[in-house]
């Protein structure tokens, strides 16, 4: 898991690594493309809208199992999802080759970010009694996912057609990877006893789980020319996380619960550029 960063101090690091570059990297950038290709650094600002679908499976079928009938050698399925606002900054670092007299490129971007927008959704329970909370039943849960850091890498294509190179617009695709964190938290109520439970008698707590995403992001962007070495991007983008799954042996019972998290994000990016 990605080791944890207050979001006040990678805040502070960004802005002082965006606008306090090591003079050195000017030496590398090339003269000849200056505000048009060569190394430079960035911030990000990403918004949009993150949904999350949870699935759980809850199975009593082992012939051991302690679940009483008529729970008793049943899968009890659930479902539920969730979406929030969501938000972050990041620092780029990249670089962009020109070609075509500076009227296309090609662009490769390293990338970190900090995120915000807390995911929150609850199961409807599944099972034969009246609350669905008893052992063996799928018990409505609430649950959220807390996006938190992620990193990866970008490629863009695109150049300036026509009359767009004259006005310092470009236009471009993109697509990328990125491995994301972020903390799920389970919230439970229910009975964990054989024998059937009055509501005075359920037991409370929350499952706390740190996870890793593998992230698919693609999308369309715009960057306009603002100085010789400074330009403004905006970029609309989807990304869809790989699925997550685990398992929970109950085994003092023998039930087993299946479960799994997927995710997607749909959202806008301004940024600043910065080209040493």
């Amino acid at each position: 898991m990605f080791p944890r960063v207050s979001t006040t101090g990678l805040l502070g690091c960004l802005v002082l690594a965006a606008f306090g570059a090591p003079a050195g990297l000017a030496a590398q950038a090339d003269e000849n493309n200056a505000g048009n290709g060569g190394f430079y650094l960035g911030l990000a600002f990403p918004l949009g809208q993150m949904s999350a679908t949870m699935r759980k499976s809850v199975d009593n079928t082992a012939p051991n199992t302690l679940v009483p009938e008529p729970r008793r050698g049943q899968v009890f399925e659930d479902e539920a999802s969730g979406d929030a606002l969501s938000y972050g900054v990041g620092l780029v670092a990249g670089y962009r080759k020109s070609f075509s007299g500076g009227a296309y490129f090609l662009d490769a971007a390293a990338e970190l970010e900090t995120h915000g927008g807390d995911v929150e959704a609850q199961f409807a329970g599944v099972g034969v009694s009246t609350e669905r909370k008893q052992l063996g039943e799928s018990w409505p849960d609430r649950w959220n996912l807390d996006p938190e850091t992620s990193y990866g890498v970008t490629l863009r294509l695109g150049g300036s057609p026509g009359g767009l190179q004259s006005r310092g617009i470009s236009l471009y695709v993109l697509g990328g990877i990125r491995f994301a964190g972020a903390q799920f938290t389970n919230h439970y109520d229910g009975c964990f006893a054989t024998e059937p439970c009055d509501p005075s008698e359920f037991q409370s707590g929350q499952e706390d789980r740190d996870m890793d995403f593998t992230v698919w992001k693609s999308g369309i962007g715009l960057e306009k020319t603002l100085g010789e070495r400074i330009a403004l991007r905006v970029e609309a983008s989807y990304s869809v996380y790989a699925r997550e799954e685990w398992t929970t042996e109950f085994e003092d019972v023998v039930v087993t619960v299946r479960s799994s998290m997927k995710a997607s994000e749909a959202g806008l990016t301004a940024g600043l550029l910065l080209r040493p």
